[in-house]
C-alpha cells in the first residue's frame, strides 16, 4: 500500500461524512424530488400487499416514513463499500414501513379493529358481488333499495364499489376528509344491507 492510499484510508470516511452533511443539509429536497418516482413506487409495490382500507388511511405516512428511511439510509452509505445506495435504501424503506404497520397496530388497538372490520365489509362485498352487480345492472332489489339513500351517500357506494375509487379521493372530490367519507360508506352499506336482506 503507497502513501496516497495510506492517506485516503485514513480520512476517506472523514470525507464521505462531511459530503453527506453538506448535501442533507443544504439539498434534502433535490435529492427527494430525485428519488421521488422510485420511492414512490416501492411505497406502492408494498402497500399491494397491505389491505385496502390500511392503504387508504396509511398510505401517506408510509411515503414520508420512505422518504425519512432514504435519508437516513445515506447518513450511514460507505460508497466504498457499496457502489449504489438504492439497493440498501429500498431494503430499509420496507423495513421501516412493516415497523410503522406493526407500531400502529399494537399502540392503537383500535385502528386494527376499523381495519378488520372495514375488511370484513369488503370480503362480503365479494363474495356476493356476482349476485349484487346482477342486481345493479337488472336494477332490481338495488335499485329500490338505492333509493334509501342519499345523493351523496349513492354516489360514494357507486364510486367506491363500481370504480374503485380510495375514500380520499373521493373526499378530495366532494370537499370531505377521508374518514368523514368511510363512515358515510359504512353507513350506506348498513342502509342498503337492511333492504336487500
Amino acid at each position: 500500500m503507497n502513501i496516497l492510499d495510506k492517506i485516503w484510508e485514513k480520512c476517506s470516511q472523514q470525507i464521505f461524512n462531511h459530503a453527506k452533511i453538506y448535501f442533507l443539509t443544504h439539498h434534502v429536497e433535490t435529492i427527494i424530488a430525485f428519488y421521488s418516482k422510485k420511492i414512490s413506487y416501492i411505497v406502492h409495490r408494498y402497500a399491494k400487499y397491505l389491505p385496502h382500507y390500511v392503504v387508504d388511511s396509511e398510505i401517506d405516512d408510509l411515503q414520508t416514513i420512505a422518504q425519512l428511511e432514504f435519508l437516513e439510509t445515506i447518513k450511514v452509505w460507505n460508497p466504498e463499500k457499496n457502489d449504489a445506495i438504492w439497493p440498501i435504501a429500498q431494503q430499509r424503506m420496507v423495513g421501516a414501513m412493516k415497523d410503522h404497520i406493526r407500531y400502529i397496530t399494537k399502540s392503537d388497538p383500535s385502528r386494527l379493529y376499523d381495519w378488520m372490520a372495514d375488511a370484513t365489509h369488503l370480503y362480503k362485498m365479494v363474495q356476493e358481488r356476482a349476485d349484487f352487480t346482477s342486481q345493479f345492472e337488472l336494477g332490481d332489489q338495488l335499485q329500490r333499495a338505492m333509493k334509501v339513500l342519499t345523493e351523496r351517500e349513492r354516489k360514494i357506494i357507486l364510486a367506491h364499489t363500481m370504480s374503485d375509487q380510495t375514500f380520499k379521493s373521493i373526499g378530495e372530490r366532494i370537499g370531505l376528509s377521508e374518514s368523514h367519507i368511510s363512515r358515510l360508506y359504512k353507513h350506506a352499506l348498513i342502509k342498503l344491507k337492511k333492504v336487500i336482506h
